[in-house]
């Protein structure tokens, strides 16, 4: 999330299939990494199973659905994760979401290095037999970005099936590895940012409106998240970058990941834009 960050949001990108081989196979081999106390970069508990460089997995219930939580640049698993259970029990475990996955954010904003583990993600995945529901994918800020390479290799695959199955929400992110194709074939995709009436919009907002319109006739969709008394400051749109996280972010004038993915004490997680993803009952 560096404040260069928007000159990277249309640059193109090719898909990718960057593992780390000594981590998991999914194979069912996979290792437990030391646990992470906030300060390094492992999973945060024993609940927690890693399958691939920068992604670890729980199951939370008996629910077949799926969340993926896609963490912005500079987010260690640990944040994805508390933010990523922080969502299941406000709002997805009533949507019959069993299975998480927790992905750290990518090492540099563009997502150059291509770093992070989604085929190893892909791969563990499909072999749960019991998670064949919706999948439902949060990716925020360069987030999307690594959101966007899983996409890729589906689509290079020919893996239709699992496209259609995922709901996936755009947080105030970029568009790089995006196409008319790929949009086309997921179930459904939201371009959500934030405004506080009092204090501006986040900081990827307009990005968030363009990307919306380019893939209006894939089926795109555009989000407000609309927010008073957020505690940001005027015009801090770094600030409102993360009430598509948490309602009231802790730093006014910029983000900060470490504190907005893991305290919700008294700063509800954001979960409105889920809303129009969720099946009718």
């Amino acid at each position: 999330m560096a404040k260069w960050l928007l000159v990277m949001l249309v640059v193109g990108a090719c898909a990718s299939d960057e593992d780390d081989p000594g981590i998991g196979d999914g194979s069912g081999a996979e290792h437990q990494a030391a646990f992470d106390d906030g300060k390094g970069d492992g999973p945060p508990s024993a609940d927690w199973l890693v399958v691939g460089n920068g992604v670890a997995y729980q199951q939370v219930s008996s629910g077949n659905g799926v969340l993926i939580a896609y963490g912005g640049y500079t987010a260690k698993l640990a944040y994805s994760a508390a933010w990523a259970e922080e969502l299941v029990d406000a709002k997805l475990g009533a949507a019959d979401v069993g299975h998480i996955y927790a992905v750290k954010g990518p090492q540099d904003a563009s997502y150059s290095a291509r770093e992070i583990g989604n085929s190893k993600l892909r791969a563990h995945l499909t072999q749960l037999a019991d998670a064949d529901g919706q999948i439902y994918i949060v990716a925020h800020s360069s987030g999307s970005f690594v959101a966007h390479e899983l996409f890729q290799q589906a689509h290079a695959a020919g893996d239709t099936a699992l496209l259609a199955r995922i709901s996936y929400a755009n947080l105030d992110g970029g568009g790089t590895g995006l196409s008319n194709q790929i949009v086309s074939e997921l179930g459904a995709a939201t371009f959500v940012y934030a405004r506080d009436p009092d204090k501006g919009r986040s900081q990827n907002a307009g990005t968030a409106i363009a990307l919306a319109a380019a893939y209006v006739m894939q089926g795109a969709t555009q989000f407000e998240v609309t927010v008073s008394n957020t505690g940001c400051a005027s015009g801090a749109g770094w600030c409102l970058h993360d009430v598509v996280i948490t309602h009231r972010p802790h730093n006014p004038n910029s983000y900060d990941l470490a504190r907005d993915y893991t305290d919700f004490v008294n700063r509800p997680v954001t979960t409105e834009y889920f809303d129009p993803l969720l099946p009718t009952p």
